[in-house]
């Protein structure tokens, strides 16, 4: 009997050693190495002070917020050894929200303490799976201090995806204090993605600090960073006023117009719509609308703006192409409404393109739709192409549809294009069916050829 009553107490023991197993697969990595040659285990002191003041609880102030309130206090006195003795002391502990949260403020403060030290710690910690909030946070509180070391050291990283984020973070927070120098410092960097990251992200804060000056830095740069800075100004700029934005940028050289013309129209488009449409439609003069001449700029200004309220909200770029200014464009973008439509409301989308008069037009929405629905529900919208009872819609849509499904279902296409009444349009979607068929499936589509009789 006493041989038998041992038996849960043995189960609970293996039980226990199970967990604890299972906890230190789940535990902090401590292979993370801290630059110092040896770390006194007296500077690895307890977190929280076991003798808290009694004013950490004050009447009505929650216990975690006193928590954390004594913790910010507990970290702000510590020097720089016993920071990094408290990180040692968490190497190994389990990884958890709480855990991630007091890392950070202890490489908050060796970043106050010795930023350079921090931000090396912080960006092997995040290269071994770390949050990459632990090196934003170090690179802040240096970019604070002294940015232009911090970006020194963030030209040095030798991962590409860590040196443009830290160069992000650095000039980020610089340019918000001090465009001018953060903008002249940029020359300092590599060549290549580390400039270019750099001047995407100070244009914005150096236009709203000063729009002119701002203005006057990004066009005199060259390439692919001239382009990217006066976006960047402009997108500030139209926030505020899109109208002036534009008249700038039509004054500019003809390189800087082309580069950065959609940005404008379409940083408009999505700010007002239709004031964008009446300004690249309009030729009545700068008082009155656009003062583009007709040409590549204008068009591509016109492309962007209407391209943008496409994507953004179809059924207003119908509304719009149904009025007397928008009919002119009718033609050439009902098919990209359609299409666009179709992809989160397709029934609409078909009723408002068999609406249309125009049988090229028309079947060129259908047909749109077929391949949106087709890619999205292609079963839905089988049992749609079965409804329509016109020959010449039912022709374009079914066209449509098997090239929308030809890729995946090739067998299931073919037998769609069969049904096409249309011989010319058959034979058109058969061979495209085939071509596709034999890459993937050569055998089934020499079988399918050969019972194939134009």
């Amino acid at each position: 009997m006493k041989s038998a009553s041992l038996v849960p107490l043995l189960l609970t023991l293996v039980l226990g050693m199970a967990l604890g197993y299972g906890l230190a697969l789940t535990t902090r990595p401590a292979s993370l190495v801290i630059t110092n040659d040896s770390i006194d285990p007296e500077t690895i002191e307890p977190q929280i002070s076991p003798n808290p003041s009694p004013t950490d609880f004050e009447s009505g102030v929650p216990e975690k917020t006193q928590d954390r309130s004594r913790q910010a206090r507990d970290v702000a006195s510590l020097n720089l050894e016993q920071i990094k003795g408290r990180i040692a002391a968490l190497a190994g502990s389990p990884v958890t929200r709480e855990t991630d949260r007091t890392l950070q403020k202890y490489v908050e403060r060796w970043a106050q303490l010795d930023p350079a030290g921090a931000s090396a710690y912080a960006s092997q910690s995040v290269a071994q799976g770390s949050p990459d909030s632990l090196l934003t946070a170090a690179l802040k509180i240096w970019a604070n201090t002294s940015p232009k070391s911090a970006s020194d050291w963030a030209a040095q990283l030798s991962s590409q995806e860590l040196r443009e984020s830290s160069i992000r973070q650095i000039y980020q927070t610089w340019s918000k204090t001090d465009p001018a120098t953060s903008a002249q410092n940029i020359p300092s960097l590599p060549p290549g993605s580390a400039r270019e990251t750099a001047v995407a992200t100070v244009a914005g804060n150096y236009a709203k600090s000063d729009l002119s000056r701002a203005l006057s830095w990004a066009t005199g740069l060259q390439g692919a960073m001239r382009e990217q800075a006066v976006q960047g100004v402009l997108e500030q700029w139209t926030r505020n006023d899109p109208m002036a934005s534009a008249k700038w940028l039509l004054k500019q050289p003809a390189q800087i117009q082309w580069a950065a013309v959609s940005k404008v129209a379409k940083d408009w488009t999505r700010r007002d719509p239709m004031t964008a449409l009446a300004y690249a439609t309009s030729m009545s003069g700068p008082s009155a609308g656009s003062a583009m001449v007709s040409g590549p700029v204008q068009r591509r200004f016109l492309e962007a703006t209407l391209g943008t309220l496409i994507a953004s909200d179809p059924r207003a770029a119908a509304a719009w192409l149904s009025t007397q200014t928008g009919s002119a464009y009718f033609a050439n973008s009902a098919g990209s409404v359609a299409g666009r439509w179709a992809s989160f409301d397709p029934v609409q989308a078909a009723s408002w393109s068999q609406q249309i008069t125009d049988p090229k037009i028309r079947d060129n929405a259908v047909s749109s739709v077929a391949g949106s629905w087709g890619r999205s529900d292609p079963a839905a919208a089988a049992a749609w192409l079965v409804t329509l009872t016109d020959p010449a819609i039912r022709n374009a849509a079914v066209a449509a549809y098997t090239r929308s499904i030809t890729p995946y279902d090739p067998p299931t296409a073919a037998q769609w294009a069969m049904s096409i009444t249309d011989p010319k349009l058959k034979k058109a979607a058969v061979q495209e069916v085939l071509k596709n068929w034999k890459r993937y499936d050569p055998a089934g589509a020499t079988i399918f050829s050969k019972s194939y009789n134009p």
